[in-house]
């Protein structure tokens, strides 16, 4: 994966290039964990994992490294701080605390957490701008005539 690919307004240029470097060092390992745990947990009496998830992860951990990943249909293929994040989160999930690229990958997972929390807060403060410049609507203090399937003879209903 390269930087490039890392399509957010709200991350900046060295931030997608920290998150396209530690992916390209972790992704082969992810790939090798989730292997092995899908493999293990298909031939196991009783998974302990959805295997069906993990195999959907993989995949689109795939794209995602292709540059292909599409979060919806009609979106360009691009990758996805968010959909990432929450791939990683699932290896993270699977991984061993042993394993000797759990710290690359939580470095990575903490990398994309700073992203999405960073696009949440940037996103907020960009409604709430918005929010503020839309003129507040006068409001009528007065009483409303009541919708003709409520008037009836004496005020009953």
């Amino acid at each position: 994966m390269i930087a490039t690919d890392v399509r957010n307004r709200f991350v900046t240029t060295s931030q997608a290039q920290r998150i396209a470097d530690r992916w390209n060092r972790v992704y082969p390992a992810m790939r090798v964990i989730l292997d092995d745990v899908i493999k293990a947990q298909r031939g196991a009496e009783r998974p302990t994992v959805d295997v069906a998830r993990l195999e959907r992860v993989r995949r689109e951990m795939g794209q995602q490294d292709r540059g292909t990943f599409k979060a919806c249909t009609r979106s360009p293929g691009a990758f996805s701080i968010f959909d990432a994040f929450a791939q990683v989160r699932e290896v993270v999930n699977v991984t061993s605390i042993g394993h000797a690229d759990a710290g690359a990958i939580l470095r990575l997972c903490a990398e994309l957490a700073d992203a999405v929390a960073e696009d949440a807060v940037a996103r907020r403060a960009e409604w709430e701008a918005e929010r503020a410049a839309v003129p507040a609507q006068p409001v009528d203090g007065g009483r409303r005539e009541r919708a003709d399937s409520e008037q009836t003879e004496g005020g009953t209903r």
